[in-house]
């Protein structure tokens, strides 16, 4: 750790104590801003902190996903380079280092980290996630994409990257399996950004299904609906004016998530890559990854060093 300097009165053990103290303030302001989504004047605190002293991986993570909003993506895998020091599972690391090393444009590095992911989890299907996004860095041809993205799409529910599948049939000429793509996500994520962009998508091939109409018509009134919901109520449903399918077919109800898309994306949140990997069930695009976790990933250490 960085040298004390002992002031007139003070022991070395005070001294330390009020460091963390300091230390603790400055990481419920930087959780704060993060929650904001002010990665700029959360940046400008992070720089005034040693993390080389710093145990927590949570914190850690929050503090690499920082540097990496202001685009110094250096700094965030010098940073997660620490946490991957500390942390008892290296894949949650991994996959965000290689992540990182794409976006600063080494793919050499980036070949490397995912090569240590697949010998470390070698059934995780992000692994073709990362082939991917490092096959689309060399300009590989759509062809190889396609096929490095189905083995992913294949195993995981996953509507980010089913659209971005659907966009290369489309942009192949693929338009039938681009039509199934979409209509496949309109069915299981009923509505959402990527629900209402593979409705575009598809109109320019085929047009929409009375039900995926529905879903469009509806949208307003069922966002609504969610939003009573998530406020812990259920409103009058006279202030609703559904309107009801013919008889004999089910109403769409679509998938229930947050109606409004948040200001800022939560930090790393396509990917669980700090938390346990969770196990796969359907709709697991509606799940959010929190911005900071409170409980230390070892649950032993304190976060802070004071040796």
């Amino acid at each position: 750790g960085r040298s004390q300097i002992p002031m007139p009165g003070n022991s070395n053990r005070e001294m330390q104590k009020m460091d963390k103290y300091e230390f603790n303030i400055k990481v419920e302001q930087i959780k704060k801003l993060v929650n904001k989504g002010d990665y700029e004047t959360a940046m400008k605190i992070t720089d005034t902190v040693d993390w080389r002293r710093v145990r927590n991986v949570s914190i850690l993570s929050m503090v690499a996903t920082i540097y990496e909003k202001n685009e110094d993506y250096q700094e965030a895998k010098d940073i997660l380079l620490l946490a991957f020091e500390r942390a008892p599972i290296g894949k949650r690391l991994l996959y965000k280092l290689a992540d990182l090393a794409i976006k600063e444009g080494n793919v050499g590095e980036a070949e490397d980290y995912y090569r240590e992911f697949c010998d470390l989890a070698p059934d995780d299907p992000r692994q073709y996630l990362l082939r991917y996004m490092i096959l689309g860095a060399k300009g590989a041809p759509p062809q190889q994409l396609i096929h490095t993205l189905e083995q992913y799409c294949n195993v995981e529910l996953d509507e980010k990257w089913l659209y971005e599948l659907a966009t290369l049939y489309n942009e192949v000429g693929m338009s039938d399996l681009c039509v199934r793509t979409c209509d496949k996500i309109m069915l299981m994520f009923g509505l959402g950004k990527y629900v209402d962009k593979a409705m575009e998508l598809k109109i320019q091939h085929a047009p929409l299904t009375k039900y995926q109409m529905d879903l469009e018509e509806n949208r307003d009134k069922y966002e609504a609906r969610l939003r009573a919901v998530e406020q812990g109520y259920e409103a009058p449903s006279a202030s609703y004016d559904y309107d009801m399918p013919p008889a004999g077919r089910p109403v769409p109800v679509p998938v229930q998530r947050a109606a409004a898309e948040p200001p800022q994306e939560d930090p790393y949140e396509e990917e669980p890559v700090y938390g346990e990997r969770q196990p796969y069930r359907p709709y697991r695009g509606n799940r959010e990854e929190p911005a900071y976790q409170e409980e230390s990933a070892y649950g032993e250490e304190p976060a802070y060093a004071e040796d």
